[in-house]
């Protein structure tokens, strides 16, 4: 198959194919390898890097980044001479795998090569592999067969050498559990809060106080530059409801997409889990055994499964009589998809074993794999076809209204002007950028920044295909300015109260933490400080977020790590004090506790391998003769 690919290799190339061969082609520069002309950038044990192998390495780092910045990627010097460090450690890298695949006598034949060329999709048509597509791919990226094969043989030794080292990598079932515990477990806690703003108003001062925490502070004060606009709406609604979409087109669309509108078969189904480790011993298995077995009786002899789960299953879906919903292949682990899917609805399998023990298994209904009838999804298609040729009549319209109020410098005019396109046309008053929001539009972070670096009476454009699109003037400009006091009294003395404010918390705070100390309970600390406790409610670790206080991951650790009844040290969030005292700790999976567990499992399994794969590739660093040619990095 090679050597006639080989024989009808010319040029030219179908665009859609072009980014999956990057996807294989970036990461090493390919194509340049084995020129003997160039200059080497490095070496490794003796084997020779080119400087035009870590020149197209890096190239595509670069233009990876660009992609993944969605083209606003402009970094400096030191970012540059960074990357290009990377891509050269990442050559430097992938000579030690191969050197590694060597020792450890890893091969790859020609019957392999073939087999797993022809399965990448970049390469088939209509399913199937297609010459004229590998032929074509190959020719676009200035690739020859013969270097793609070899870089791809190599590809395939890295991988067999990151099986290898990775293949002892395992999961106890201990970790599992923990980490499963942190996603899940619950707390609600005692607050005893301080807050500033609900003592700044008692807050006492004198003018001088006020006018000297004024000259020390007054840059917070500054007066923002403020701007009026003048803005043609281009709205979005009215432009997508003069696209016409026929229902030709939308039939058309249906059939050349047929495989997004498959469904694929899924069950509804329930078990009955009894928990063994995977390693553990015999008699524990035996033991599981048994049980499954006795409760595979009751059910046999009627006993109803989901009440059977409620009180037997020692999985997390036991509280919903073992109940799963729907899922389809790939949701859960091999031998229970296997027995769930060949089971008819309202059978029970006999005991399965998995990892996390023996389970017996109801399913309950069952839905095949089937196509959606264009009907139920003509409305969706019809939408999507419509957003689609929205860019195209969306620049068209801007094109036309750029055309006649570009050349305008008065505002006035403008407005006049901008009035004729039949839509409606928005003058504002002053407003700041700090407000957030553009009056009379609303919040618009995109239409903001680009008023504000409009000068006056110049117009600008904002172009949105996601929402309304605007062509506007600014109008007027008011400049940042420094205020005297009198103009920001009002603002000054908040702002000097809420100082005042955190300073009498932070001391309450010291206060109250030594009668805790002393032996007083929070409540009787609350009340002597004339407050009341507030109860949390639950939450779980999450992203940090502890209710009522606020979003802050040290704060959410130090609390799940309380004991019932202990209570924590004064605690500080963005000038809040509290104090926390732990009530309830609670841990609940519900119906999706095994998909969760397997998840998690999934997740630190690959987090595993990837630091084993870390490790193992910085010890082979440490023990090879890395040599960079002087002026490679600059």
């Amino acid at each position: 198959m090679l050597r006639m690919m080989r024989r009808n290799a010319k040029s030219f190339i179908v665009k859609l194919v072009f980014g999956v061969i990057i996807v294989v082609f970036s990461f090493w520069g390919v194509g340049s390898m084995k020129a003997k002309q160039m200059t080497v950038a490095a070496t490794v044990n003796g084997k020779t890097i080119e400087r035009k192998t870590l020149d197209n390495s890096f190239r595509d780092l670069w233009r990876r980044y660009q992609e993944q910045a969605k083209g606003k990627f402009n970094p400096d010097d030191a970012q540059a001479l960074q990357i290009k460090r990377e891509a050269l450690n990442n050559l430097v890298d992938r000579q030690l795998m191969l050197d590694e695949a060597e020792k450890l006598g890893l091969t790859v034949g020609e019957t392999e090569i073939q087999q797993r060329i022809a399965e990448l999709g970049a390469f088939k048509k209509d399913g199937r592999f297609d010459q004229e597509t590998y032929r074509r791919a190959l020719s676009f990226n200035h690739l020859t067969p013969a270097q793609f094969e070899q870089n791809f043989r190599e590809d395939i030794l890295i991988g067999k050498v990151r099986t290898v080292i990775s293949d002892g990598v395992k999961i106890v079932p201990d970790e599992v559990d923990i980490l499963v515990r942190q996603q899940k477990e619950e707390i609600t806690v005692d607050l005893l809060k301080l807050v500033p703003a609900e003592y700044q108003a008692n807050m006492k001062f004198d003018d001088a106080a006020l006018q000297k925490f004024f000259s020390e502070k007054r840059e917070n004060f500054r007066i923002p530059a403020q701007r009026k606009i003048a803005a043609l709406v281009i709205e979005r609604d009215k432009l997508l409801a003069e696209v016409e979409v026929t229902d030709a087109q939308v039939a058309e669309f249906y059939e050349k997409n047929l495989a997004n509108f498959k469904e694929k078969e899924q069950v509804k189904a329930r078990h009955i889990l009894i928990k063994v480790a995977a390693g553990a011993p015999d008699e524990e298995v035996e033991k599981a055994r048994t049980e499954i077995l006795e409760i595979a009786k009751k059910i046999k002899a009627g006993a109803d499964f989901a009440e059977t789960a409620k009180k037997s299953s020692q999985g997390p879906s036991s509280s919903m009589g073992g109940d799963l919903g729907w899922f389809g292949h790939g949701s859960m682990v091999k031998p229970f998809e296997e027995a769930a899917f060949a089971l008819k609805p309202g059978e029970v399998s006999e005991p399965v074993r998995t990892q996390f023990g023996f389970h017996l298994i109801k399913t309950e209904e069952y839905k095949p794999s089937r196509t959606k009838e264009l009907a139920e999804v003509k409305d969706g298609i019809e939408k999507g076809l419509q957003i689609g040729a929205l860019p195209a009549l969306l620049d068209k319209r801007v094109a036309e209204v750029t055309k006649v109020l570009a050349p305008i410098n008065d505002s006035k005019e403008f407005v006049a002007a901008a009035r004729k396109f039949g839509t409606f046309v928005i003058e504002t008053d002053f407003f700041k950028q700090r407000d957030g929001i553009v009056p009379n539009i609303g919040r618009d972070p995109a239409l903001l920044a680009e008023v504000f670096k409009t000068p006056v009476n110049k117009s600008a454009k904002l172009v949105n295909p996601s929402r309304n699109s605007y062509y506007f003037m600014v109008t007027e400009l008011k400049k940042s300015y420094l205020p005297e006091l009198a103009e920001v009294k009002t603002e000054v003395e908040k702002a000097y109260r809420l100082e005042l404010a955190r300073a009498e918390v932070k001391k309450l705070s010291t206060v109250a933490a030594g009668q805790l100390k002393e032996g007083k309970t929070l409540e009787e600390v609350a009340t002597g400080l004339e407050l009341k406790l507030v109860d949390s409610g639950y939450f779980v670790r999450g992203r940090g977020a502890v209710p009522k206080v606020g979003n802050d991951p040290a704060l959410s650790r130090q609390l799940f790590a309380l004991l019932k009844g202990q209570t924590t040290p004064a605690l500080n969030h963005n000038g809040t004090y509290f104090f926390a005292r732990l009530k309830e700790r609670r841990l609940e999976f519900g119906a999706d506790g095994d998909k969760l567990r397997q998840d998690t499992e999934k997740q630190l399994l690959q987090y595993k391998e990837f630091r084993v794969m870390q490790e193992f590739v910085q010890a082979l660093r440490q023990e090879a003769d890395i040599k960079v040619m002087a002026g490679v990095l600059e």
